[in-house]
């Protein structure tokens, strides 16, 4: 079969609003390791990003003239996914039409209210991707046999039983990243080292339970690694087809596995890739040591990031973060002496915070020796425990949801903060977390940070412009 996978229509205005110009452009990673399993069953792939692409649809949908069609939605993307299908449908009606992702595992009966869509996938799509299309082309069977799949039948939605998650991901072949036009990608000014990037995930899954979070529900809070060499094959194909020099180690959890982060490290080393490029990873305070941080440092990780969220130990206690302020500052502390750059994720407007709360946090923000910050504003997505305090505060509602407006960077955009803790307003938080974001990027040893980063005029002219970007859309 002929199968065309979409990121649908991003208005990247919508969700970072007057920081557009300076956000990452995440290539569709999900996409390509579903496009990479399908066609080794000898299915014709095609992959199109709405994010990047310049090729006319309309133009290139008659020319692939696909059999099926995929969407992948996150809930921002609600609106969109669903007026993208409508076009198709109407232009293609006996096309299928499937759709996947976060919003549609934690919401699939949303997608019902539109006949477009014909069913959709929760949770892990390879396997039943790979059962949706052995169905629609053999015409035999029924959609009741496919596990993981949501679907409408006589006026009736039905569920059917999950799906097992993937126990082997060493069964995954290497993603169709040939199907992507890579080098339209970016990378954020705080990330920005100069070179082309790549995005690998070497693991799946998170065992922790952060109530903003909803992969504990998707992954059922496990944590499943690919073999290294693997992994390192994946990288290698970055490297021999795509020149990278950079490498977004993507994983929830880096680091879980002990062990194998310094099987990981020594891996980088043995194979010379710590002289080819830099990447970066994310990675929970309470996982690292000094000995591990010097390792990593050694095979070339250039920036840790830690999901820090609040300066307030009782803030930290009431979203389960499970870590300590003592934690924190230990472990930016040791990464810092390893001579790694330090990137730290805040929330403010978590549920019962303060004024004072928020402001605890900012200060500890610029205390801590951090080179980078992203301050979001807590959002209740679907799926997390934040969403069941929202809908039972009537802060969201489970039906006529205006999805549009999740965004945490709220103050940036048209919308107003999605969720607000008792005793606050909307516009006192925007204020604080443009206010926090701007004040931290001024600290002059953050400025430092990034002079040592210019290593030529291009990058210079990069970070001057991103600067002026960046003040312009804190006033605005």
């Amino acid at each position: 079969m002929k199968v065309l996978l979409i990121n649908p229509p991003y208005d990247i205005e919508n969700y970072y609003g007057n920081l557009s110009e300076l956000a990452f452009i995440f290539p569709p990673v999900g996409l390509t390791y579903l496009a990479g399993y399908l066609r080794q069953y000898e299915h014709q792939m095609a992959i199109y990003d709405f994010q990047v692409e310049e090729r006319d649809f309309n133009y290139f949908i008659q020319d692939f003239q696909p059999d099926l069609v995929g969407i992948t939605c996150q809930t921002a993307l609600f609106f969109n996914t669903l007026k993208l299908a409508e076009k198709i449908k109407k232009a293609f009606p006996q096309i299928p039409i499937i759709v996947g992702g976060a919003h549609p595992t934690y919401r699939p009966d949303d997608f019902f209210e539109n006949p477009v869509i014909d069913a959709v996938v929760r949770g892990e799509g390879e396997e039943t991707m790979r059962e949706l299309l052995s169905y629609y082309h053999q015409k035999n069977g029924s959609l009741t046999d496919i596990c993981g799949i949501s679907f409408k039948k006589d006026s009736q939605i039905i569920h059917n039983p999950n799906r097992a998650l993937i126990r082997n991901l060493d069964i995954l072949p290497l993603p169709a990243i040939d199907l992507l036009p890579l080098e339209k990608y970016r990378v954020s000014p705080d990330n920005y080292l100069g070179g082309r990037a790549g995005l690998i995930t070497t693991s799946r899954g998170c065992p922790f339970s952060c109530i903003f979070c909803a992969n504990k529900e998707a992954f059922n809070r496990t944590y499943r690694p690919r073999r290294l060499e693997n992994v390192f094959e994946e990288i290698e194909y970055y490297l021999k087809h795509y020149q990278i020099s950079e490498l977004f180690v993507m994983d929830d959890c880096f680091g879980l596995d002990r062990k194998r982060a310094f099987r990981f490290c020594q891996g980088m080393i043995d194979r010379g890739y710590h002289q080819k490029l830099l990447w970066w990873c994310q990675i929970r305070v309470d996982l690292v040591d000094q000995e591990l941080l010097n390792q990593m440092r050694k095979a070339g990780c250039k920036i840790v990031s830690f999901g820090i969220e609040s300066g307030v130990q009782r803030i930290l206690d009431i979203i389960t973060k499970r870590i300590t302020l003592k934690q924190i500052r230990e472990a930016v502390k040791m990464t810092r002496k390893a001579d790694l750059e330090t990137r730290g994720s805040f929330i403010l407007g978590l549920p019962t915070e303060t004024l004072k709360d928020s402001l605890k946090t900012i200060l500890f923000s610029l205390i801590l020796p951090l080179s980078q910050v992203k301050f979001g504003l807590a959002t209740p997505y679907p799926g997390t425990k934040l969403w069941e305090i929202a809908l039972a505060e009537g802060q969201v509602k489970d039906r006529g949801e205006d999805w549009n407006r999740f965004t945490q960077m709220a103050a940036y955009t048209k919308y107003r903060a999605s969720y607000i803790p008792q005793g606050r307003s909307a516009a006192e938080l925007m204020f604080l977390q443009k206010f926090a974001n701007l004040i931290f990027y001024f600290k002059p040893s953050v400025i430092i940070s990034f002079i040592k980063r210019i290593k030529s005029f291009n990058d210079f002219k990069y970070f001057l412009k991103s600067l002026f970007k960046f003040l312009l859309s804190s006033i605005r």
